[in-house]
């Protein structure tokens, strides 16, 4: 669903913000520092919290950009779980003596307006990988503050590595950067009063969008970006969910409740993958100590969810190594096919009128709690791209603004994997009749999300039209014919990948082929395994 609530320049023009010709210049200016949140959206473990300057005013920002809200792969399901992460925020840099300032300009817009209120010495952020908007904007921004002599200063995070020579070193630098300590915020030793009309126009800011979070939280049940929840889901799933995660991530009812569920909190940084690590190892440590069969079961499973925590971070560096991965094929040979788009039957599958149970099923789990496994995820990008022959760049964005956890780093390399257009990873292409008769064995996935064919006998339910009974349901013929549309997507999608050189692939291989990770737990043999061909990874989530 599109966001509709932002109108471009409106909310600028209640606040009385006028960049081009405003404010006024105060001849004595104080000094600050800024912190500038982007998605980091935490005070635990947050390496800018550590390292600024205690001793001179500093001030926290979130720029509300209308180029980034803009953007096709944005919805307001994004913006409320981020404004609700912003209200908990707030009043958590309240307790270090920190205001968090909501300023609706973009970055650079941002700066310049407070830069006419204040001399901005140094700023502090985190290095983001998101999508071609949001690294233009950066580079806009290293241009203003290298023009205006202010040192911006970005620390990693996502364990992604900026600038990375080669990925033969990346596992290296990823289990050194996980072995860091967890960071503790500190507490400013400043009392700083900020500027009347500058702090009126932040709480005008806070409360329109405060009122646009409780608008759309009223209109669906979702997560909220609150510690005390992170916390809570965090320590329910490595105590019991967990202990069956490993055995239940690819069947579509039984992971909901298995799956950590914490992907919305680590897509906006509201929790860092390293405290999640961490808490994991501890677990891990505990159950090593009871030394039964279920415990060493739990540890195994643990174990699966600390690779899953690596992929993570393995497929945001593939986008933060290539960014045209959100538009252009990685292998180009694959230009020459797809490149009609279909409206009508996009449409049709995004509401949920495919006429193919699983795929209607998965689209509305999507949309009832913008969350669903990594295998549905998977199934449904293959239908769209392979079975339909459908450009996944006309599927990437209307699928993003239905996940909350949408993350561009794993969304755009995982859809290029899933369309068979990386050049290096096995054709997948699914039939979503007969595989998701071995992962919903029970038929409670179906049942849960198409109540209209609870009449349905069990031995139909997945092919409901060779039911005798077929015309009493309002459930028409599938949109396409499966097998034959795979059939026919195989004979293409394999001719190309076969003809590819083996120049191309190497090339692909060398820049993003994973290499091997080992845990550092001893004696699991789960562990030694080598992960060095991605073509088995199919539970990211």
């Amino acid at each position: 669903m599109k966001i509709k609530y932002f109108k471009g320049s409106h909310l600028v023009n209640i606040l009385n913000i006028n960049i081009i010709s405003i404010y006024n210049v105060y001849a004595m200016k104080d000094t600050i520092n800024i912190i500038w949140f982007k998605k980091d959206l935490r005070i635990t473990d947050n390496q800018c919290l550590f390292e600024y300057e205690t001793s001179l005013p500093t001030i926290a920002v979130y720029f509300f950009e209308s180029d980034i809200i803009r953007q096709s792969d944005f919805s307001d399901f994004h913006l409320q779980f981020i404004v609700s992460s912003l209200i908990h925020l707030e009043s958590s840099l309240k307790k270090i003596w920190i205001q968090l300032l909501y300023i609706p300009l973009n970055a650079v817009d941002g700066l310049e307006y407070i830069w006419k209120y204040y001399s901005i010495k140094k700023i502090f952020a985190h290095e983001e990988t998101w999508n071609l908007k949001s690294f233009e904007r950066d580079k806009d921004v290293i241009h203003y503050t290298n023009k205006n002599n202010i040192k911006f200063i970005e620390y990693p995070t996502n364990w992604v590595v900026r600038r990375l020579k080669s990925r033969d070193s990346w596992n290296k630098i990823w289990k050194s950067r996980m072995s860091h300590q967890i960071y503790e915020a500190k507490k400013t030793t400043c009392d700083f009063e900020l500027i009347s009309e500058f702090s009126s126009n932040s709480k005008n800011c806070r409360k329109y969008y405060k009122h646009l979070f409780e608008t759309i939280a009223q209109q669906r049940n979702l997560q909220k970006g609150w510690e005390e929840l992170w916390k809570s889901i965090l320590k329910n799933f490595l105590s019991t969910r967990s202990s069956s995660y490993m055995y239940n991530i690819s069947k579509p009812f039984e992971s909901q409740s298995t799956c950590s569920r914490l992907s919305p909190y680590i897509t906006y940084w509201c929790l860092s993958v390293k405290y999640v690590f961490k808490e994991t190892q501890k677990r891990m440590f505990e159950l090593g100590q009871l030394r039964s069969t279920a415990a060493q079961n739990h540890i195994k499973s643990l174990e699966y969810f600390l690779s899953r925590l690596h992929w993570q971070s393995h497929f945001i560096q593939k986008l933060e190594d290539e960014p045209e991965m959100e538009i252009k094929n990685l292998n180009p040979d694959f230009n020459s096919i797809r490149n009609d788009t279909d409206t009508w039957l996009i449409d049709a599958v995004f509401s949920a009128r495919s006429w193919i149970p699983y795929i209607d099923a998965t689209v509305r789990e999507l949309q009832i709690t913008w969350w669903t496994n990594f295998r549905s995820r998977a199934t449904l990008v293959s239908f769209l791209c392979n079975t339909c022959m459908q450009p996944w760049q006309s599927v990437a964005s209307k699928i993003a603004q239905l996940f909350t956890d949408y993350e561009p780093g794993i969304h755009y390399p995982q859809i290029q994997m899933q369309a068979a257009t990386t050049g290096i990873n096995t054709i997948r292409i699914y039939n979503p009749v007969y595989n998701w008769k071995q992962k919903d064995i029970f038929w409670k996935f179906i049942y849960q999300y198409l109540p209209e064919l609870r009449t349905v006998p069990i031995d139909f339910i997945h092919e409901p039209h060779l039911w005798d009974l077929f015309e009493t349901l309002e459930y028409p013929h599938p949109i396409i014919d499966i097998k034959q549309a795979n059939k026919e997507a195989k004979d293409i999608l394999w001719k190309i990948k076969w003809n590819t050189s083996k120049e191309t692939k190497n090339k692909i291989i060398k820049k993003h082929a994973s290499r091997t990770f080992h845990s550092d737990r001893k004696n699991n043999t789960s562990s030694k395994k080598k992960h060095t061909s991605e073509n088995n990874q199919t539970t990211l989530f």
